[in-house]
């Protein structure tokens, strides 16, 4: 993948010389036309790593890295699925590049609604890695928090590739009418989402109803931060698209901001 190749390089020269350098500094290649680096500066300057001073088409500008980030993942990916018997669960995937030397760790979690009804359960998949081994060694469960922790042996090397995720699997979670959902959570209305934390080039949630249920009124949102007793202020989403279907909903998200994204729909009874 050639785009990732370039991102990492301006990191890497951009780390090299304490966040900071000019463009003159820039790593040139005879591979790379000057057009896929200006496009790559551009990239990492939406997905808020780094700060532009000046302009691209004079060749006289700065670059600053503004993030100081452990990953960048080239996808992430969510995927939810309630099922008939109102069990859901909710599968988290990352391909993740290291961007710092000396990485020990690697910490996941997920967040949900506390109610006292729903049991939950969380399976780790099989990590994969470039230069070492990945070995789970904490998995904490709370009424409203999964926690993962992976430890890394060796340590990280930059430009290295991590796959990871994780799942979690919960019973008596789904509601199916406006009635029920209103009863069990106190608002008609239901939701799910996902959150960027690392740079991500490229985020997919999606999300996939029973046969018998159908939905309405479905609106995707993002917030900058999440507060429990709210009010809740969306912003605008960059760069994505939303796909509805007649069982599943997908939100596709393009070099994401960091933030929280959500899904939100209705039964339709």
């Amino acid at each position: 993948m050639k785009k990732p190749k370039i991102l990492l390089s301006i990191i890497k020269s951009l780390l090299e010389n304490n966040g900071h350098i000019t463009s003159r500094q820039l790593p040139k290649s005879k591979k790379v036309p000057m057009n896929q680096l200006y496009k790559a500066i551009l990239i990492l300057n939406k997905l808020g790593l780094i700060q532009i001073n000046g302009e691209l088409n004079n060749n006289k500008f700065e670059l600053h890295l503004i993030r100081n980030p452990e990953f960048l993942n080239l996808e992430q990916k969510v995927k939810v699925t309630f099922y008939e018997d109102r069990s859901k669960t909710k599968s988290f995937k990352f391909h993740s590049i290291v961007l710092k030397n000396g990485l020990l760790y690697i910490e996941d979690s997920s967040y949900w609604s506390a109610d006292d009804k729903v049991k939950t359960k969380v399976k780790v998949y099989k990590p994969k890695r470039e230069f070492g081994k990945v070995v789970v060694e904490k998995i904490e469960l709370g009424t409203q928090k999964a926690y993962i922790k992976l430890a890394l042996a060796p340590p990280t090397k930059v430009g290295e590739k991590i796959i990871h995720g994780f799942k979690v699997i919960q019973s008596n979670y789904f509601t199916f009418t406006q009635k029920e959902t209103i009863e069990r959570y106190g608002d008609p209305e239901m939701m799910d989402g996902l959150s960027v934390m690392q740079p991500t080039l490229f985020a997919t949630l999606e999300i996939r109803f029973p046969e018998s249920y159908r939905f309405i009124d479905v609106k995707a949102e993002k917030y900058d931060l999440v507060i429990i007793d709210g009010p809740q202020i969306p912003s605008p989403i960059p760069n994505h698209r939303l796909l509805i279907d007649r069982n599943k909903i997908v939100l596709k998200l393009f070099y994401p901001p960091f933030g929280y994204y959500f899904v939100s729909w209705k039964a339709a009874q």
